[in-house]
């Protein structure tokens, strides 16, 4: 391999702090082939540009742009590029162990195809890829994305049904974004306090209350930084008060609320 492909070549790795095991990479691949491999994660990963040879048990597939590979933990395989455009892609690795509890009942992901010819999942893939590798993302974000990409993945798509004590769980996860929407708690402690599994919670909070734990939080923030904008509060001093990293994504979600600026609503 010459020194100029050698000099196009780059990966780059990204593991989300707020969620153990987890690892992201991105590369840019020009003429590369890696013999057969495995790896001990579950791999999901998508093509942005250029197109790949996945060989998965003595059979060839295509993966290119809106495709998405699949593979289980010490699945054998192969890859290499193919054409003359430089391999871009996003991939992840995910050990059992850290998504099992996103997973229905602790049921194992299984793909019926090592790739998937499917747009919409290869567009979450890599806004769930840009989301994790950004910087400033607590763990409520992480793993609130973390777990809708494994909703994606799952091979049946259903949703188990909610547990019969789940009207009392989701008061009680509903009480704690109320009491505690400034804090940076996790999914996983919002699911402790509730008393559900991860899985669970998410569904049935969402089912009794048309909010993810996420998007219900974020509206608890809007509304304390309305109020505290009408009491004469400075944008960056209200934004630190109700939780966010900085003004900038307090103005974001307000916009996005509200329909207004910070700064507009507070002359107003």
């Amino acid at each position: 391999m010459s020194a100029d492909v050698i000099a196009k070549d780059r990966a780059a790795f990204v593991r989300p702090r707020h969620l153990p095991g987890v690892e992201l990479v991105s590369v840019a691949y020009r003429r590369r082939t890696f013999p057969t491999h495995l790896h001990p994660e579950y791999v999901v990963g998508t093509v942005e540009a250029g197109a790949e040879e996945l060989s998965v048990g003595g059979i060839g597939h295509v993966v290119a742009p809106g495709d998405v590979l699949r593979l289980h933990p010490g699945e054998p395989h192969a890859n290499r590029c193919i054409g003359d455009a430089t391999l871009r892609y996003r991939v992840f690795y995910l050990p059992a162990e850290s998504i099992a509890p996103y997973l229905r009942d602790g049921r194992p992901l299984a793909f019926a195809s090592p790739v998937a010819r499917d747009a919409q999942l290869a567009a979450l893939v890599t806004a769930t890829h840009e989301m994790l590798s950004a910087d400033g993302t607590g763990p409520l974000e992480q793993q609130s994305a973390l777990l809708a990409l494994i909703d994606a993945l799952a091979s049946d798509g259903a949703v188990a049904p909610p547990a019969a004590d789940s009207a009392a769980a989701i008061a009680r996860a509903r009480d704690h974004i109320d009491q505690h929407f400034a804090e940076g708690f996790s999914l996983a402690a919002l699911a402790a306090v509730a008393g559900l599994s991860v899985f669970h919670l998410a569904h049935s909070f969402r089912a009794a209350t048309g909010f993810s734990p996420l998007a219900y939080r974020n509206q608890r923030r809007v509304i304390a930084a309305r109020r505290l904008l009408r009491e004469g509060g400075e944008i960056a001093d209200v934004a630190a008060a109700v939780g966010y990293a900085d003004q900038s994504h307090l103005t974001r979600q307000f916009q996005r609320i509200v329909g207004a600026s910070p700064g507009r609503y507070a002359q107003q």
